[in-house]
């Protein structure tokens, strides 16, 4: 039985990596490695057969030390979306929130609009701020590595469009 470890190492030498992690990817490569000759072994196959079979999963390395140094470089993605929406995203909610609190604490009063169930309370001065706060939250993003990418078309929210949902 050839020496699974070894052989990782060899071929995932030029990994461009820190040792404890390129430790830790070829013993996990050398472990599916190692299972999957231990099967072909079990199917009755000679040894020489099931070496070639096993390292036919593998076609080409240098493919596969690519593969794995993207992985490493984009990182987990749910942190990347963590640092370009959730955070932006709530600060922006929260700073717009406290600055409501001190308009409150400072005296303004809301306007009224409409009368009987359809009454609005309408802040001015915080529905003014909200672009501001919402440029510091785009700010926030683009600084995290947010390319500012449209999520969604502009036409979706026009006003003629959402009118007949909310009345």
């Amino acid at each position: 039985m050839p020496d699974w470890q070894k052989l990782v190492s060899q071929r995932l030498g030029g990994l461009a990596l820190d040792d404890a992690e390129k430790e830790e990817i070829c013993t996990e490569l050398a472990g599916h490695l190692e299972e999957s000759y231990a099967a072909f072994r079990e199917e009755g196959l000679p040894e020489e057969d099931a070496v070639h079979r096993t390292l036919a999963h593998v076609a080409d390395w240098r493919d596969l030390q690519r593969r794995i140094l993207n992985a490493k470089r984009r990182g987990h993605p749910m942190k990347k979306r963590t640092h370009q929406v959730w955070i932006p995203g709530f600060l922006t909610l929260i700073l717009s929130m406290i600055f409501l609190a001190v308009l409150r604490e400072l005296g303004f009063q809301p306007r009224i609009a409409g009368s009987g169930p359809n009454t609005v309370l309408l802040y001015v001065p915080w529905l003014l701020s909200l672009p501001f706060f919402g440029t510091l939250g785009a700010y926030i993003s683009s600084r995290a590595g947010d390319r500012g990418e449209p999520r969604c078309s502009p036409a979706s929210f026009r006003c003629s469009r959402l009118r007949p949902r909310f009345y």
